[in-house]
């Protein structure tokens, strides 16, 4: 078995400050034991708007915060995952029009030694109409959420990741949650681990996160490591927090509060860093059925014409 930790933490839009944090609770973490940590979406910055977006972000190169946890991954020897935005590099093919200030929503995977071992930017966005009720209960004018008007859509999958004493890690990003066809390709090609850096919003967090977080685990039989952005990061976004894993058979490893167990003295901790849960991954049971009832392959029938 080997211990990873799964990180909860509230970004706002300094990405120094966001680094500061990010570092304090790899290091608490690592103190603790922990050969992997896993931080969410968004953690080296959560804009206010997608001009802010596009001003702080970086090709991963030059990327102040990337780079920040690359040093630190290679002084505490910890391999890292966390959810950055970042700009095509310059001899990247970059197919947005002139004057676009749209950037990528990306997962990145930092190798213990500080190497950049892998890059996954995100394929399914978020763009959504949420319904909303007046204090009297009436309909209100509903909550759109368009994460396409200020992130570029993904190309493509990235293959699982190998790491020694840990497992073969699938990188997704938070909305990708709710599409298997991902899920299935990453299983197939070996995947251990899938994990899912979050950024979920209220309604979607407490209704449908742990929720889909534990389906996923059962259905594909994989540890599933769900690091999630918590609280209000500015006055027109928060995010519902409630970090998760659970193991193959759907078992709970570990959880972090939501957002509905927010108060001052929280908010002072956020304030100046996270919090975190380890918990411990065994990829020797993945894909052992104890009960003969999941995970079987079978013949996919015709179809009807």
């Amino acid at each position: 078995m080997t211990k990873v930790a799964v990180c909860q933490i509230l970004s706002t839009n300094d990405p120094a400050h966001n680094l500061a944090v990010s570092s304090k609770v790899i290091r608490d973490a690592v103190a603790a034991g922990a050969k992997a940590v896993f931080l969410p979406e968004a953690s080296d910055f959560i804009a206010t708007s997608a001009q802010e977006c596009r001003d702080l972000s970086f090709p991963l190169s030059q990327h102040p915060y990337a780079l920040g946890l690359q040093k630190l991954a290679k002084e505490l020897g910890v391999t890292v995952s966390a959810g950055v935005h970042d700009l095509p590099e310059a001899d990247e093919p970059n197919h947005e029009p002139e004057g676009s200030i749209r950037v990528y929503n990306t997962h990145v995977l930092i190798g213990a030694d500080g190497s950049l071992l892998a890059r996954y930017r995100k394929l399914h966005l978020f763009d959504v109409e949420l319904a909303q009720t007046n204090e009297d209960g009436t309909p209100a004018k509903p909550k759109r959420t368009g994460e396409s008007d200020r992130i570029i859509p993904g190309g493509e999958i990235v293959p699982p990741i190998p790491i020694a004493g840990v497992g073969n890690i699938g990188l997704e990003i938070c909305y990708d949650l709710r599409f298997p066809e991902l899920h299935i390709i990453l299983t197939r090609l070996g995947a251990d681990i899938l994990t899912f850096p979050s950024a979920f919003t209220l309604r979607t967090g407490k209704d449908h996160w742990p929720t889909l977080c534990r389906a996923v685990a059962i259905q594909y039989q994989v540890y599933v490591l769900a690091a999630a952005q918590y609280g209000d990061h500015n006055p027109s976004r928060s995010s519902w927090g409630e970090s998760l894993a659970f193991d193959p058979w759907g078992r709970e490893l570990g959880r972090l509060r939501s957002i509905k167990e927010e108060s001052p003295d929280v908010d002072r901790m956020y304030a100046e860093g996270g919090e975190f849960f380890i918990c411990d991954v065994d990829t020797g049971v993945v894909g052992i059925d104890q009960y003969g009832i999941v995970g079987k392959e079978l013949p996919e029938p015709p179809l009807k014409e």
